[in-house]
């Protein structure tokens, strides 16, 4: 695919650094260089590291790593970490047999995100397809670069094949749809999982249409869907990157929900062409993801290896299915009637429609911040800034007793604005 025709003019300009160009010299054998402005390590104050996990164990950086973690290293990755991450992307996305394909090292999924944001979208020239409602993260990325946001139906189960094929149809703007931005897996806010059929489905609309798929999956590994043997698959474990096979899909992950928020570890997986533009981005702009925080994470999944990072994924998706179910059990409990919702089959969100409430941030801004229970109104996720009825609720950290508490002040304020 020629895949010139997507890219934004920014994008079309940038070029490699011609610093950065000459690192693979370097290894030739008996080469000196003096070509390159780096630090002298012996200026710095760090010698090694050790880290204390929760079951006991230990892993460490030592002189060797850390010389590394802390010196300049490469735009795409530190090696270590790179293989890693590639060899989990061959195995959880079937990538065995797939030719001309890479991925980056960003600085959480978020920073890798707003890169390709930046990479296909000319400041007002363009149109994305966009799930009604979104992360607001991505609409904070996307509103400075003022594309035309044509709205896509979601319900229980992600996108509406139908829907989507409908918004293109009548879509009647001059504005070239560059990608649809979606989030597949216990979608924030909703809570929605897209099955594999409408997958399918969707990849079919974006050949058929001919645009890109932007596939941002931060609760991948938040599946909460119980499985009989851990390494049985759902729909959710089944991606669109697995199944692309026209090379439309550019694919987000990201380790904050199951390792650390703090350590900003995400990468980016795709078809080269598209990881090259936002590699020369990433030269420019950060040059690199903290050498630390991949040098921990390189040394922890080394320790653990595939097997392990699984099981620690499913003791994780453990303590969120039991959030989750508390969580609803406290709704159900007190908000009976009050609110409408659906039981998400992954993430950490709840998605609910207060009854009889026309403007949710109006109502959340002005009572129940009084009554000391703080949702997020659902007009933050909206495209086209719109007022309704949503709330997203949060079910990953507070425990029962705060749960049913918030759940009951909710309810009270409900009660008396049915009465008004």
């Amino acid at each position: 695919m020629n895949y010139t025709k997507f890219f934004s003019k920014m994008s079309l300009l940038r070029q490699p650094s011609p610093i950065r160009s000459l690192a693979p010299l370097l290894k030739l054998p008996g080469m000196i260089s003096l070509a390159g402005g780096l630090p002298n390590p012996l200026s710095f104050p760090f010698e090694s590291c050790t880290f204390n996990l929760k079951d006991g164990s230990q892993i460490s950086l030592d002189k060797a790593a850390m010389s590394i973690a802390l010196q300049y290293s490469p735009s795409e990755g530190i090696a270590d970490l790179y293989e890693v991450l590639k060899s989990h992307q061959i195995e959880k996305h079937s990538l065995v047999d797939r030719q001309d394909w890479n991925i980056i090292i960003t600085s959480g999924s978020q920073d890798a995100l707003t890169k390709a944001f930046e990479m296909l979208l000319d400041p007002g020239e363009d149109a994305v397809l966009v799930e009604n409602p979104t992360y607001t993260g991505a609409l904070a990325a996307l509103h400075p670069l003022q594309p035309e946001m044509i709205e896509v139906p979601i319900d229980a189960n992600g996108i509406i094949p139908e829907e989507l094929e409908r918004v293109i149809t009548e879509y009647k703007g001059a504005k070239k749809i560059k990608f649809l931005y979606t989030i597949p897996t216990g979608q924030n806010p909703s809570g929605a999982s897209l099955t594999v059929d409408r997958k399918k489905k969707i990849l079919e609309i974006a050949e058929k249409f001919d645009f890109l798929v932007l596939e941002d999956d931060p609760y991948f590994y938040l599946n909460l869907v119980e499985k009989e043997n851990i390494n049985d698959k759902t729909d959710s474990d089944v991606t669109m990157l697995s199944m692309d096979g026209s090379g439309r899909v550019l694919r987000f992950d990201s380790l904050s929900k199951v390792l650390s928020s703090g350590i900003r570890i995400g990468w980016c997986t795709g078809p080269s062409p598209l990881i090259q533009r936002i590699h020369l981005h990433q030269q420019a702009n950060s040059l690199h993801t903290s050498g630390l925080s991949q040098g921990v994470t390189a040394a922890l999944l080394n320790e653990w290896g595939q097997d392990g990072l699984t099981q620690h994924v499913a003791k994780v998706q453990e303590l969120y299915r039991k959030q989750r179910d508390m969580f609803v059990k406290s709704v159900e409990k007190h908000l009976k009637g009050y609110v409408e919702y659906s039981v998400p089959t992954a993430g950490m969100f709840l998605w609910m429609k207060l009854i009889g409430v026309e403007d949710s941030k109006s109502f959340i801004e002005e009572k129940a911040r009084e009554k000391k229970v703080l949702m997020v109104p659902g007009q933050a996720f909206q495209p086209n800034d719109k007022p309704g009825p949503y709330v997203r609720a949060s079910f990953s950290v507070e425990g029962q007793e705060n749960m049913d508490l918030a759940c009951e002040r909710l309810a009270e304020l409900l009660k008396e604005n049915r009465k008004n």
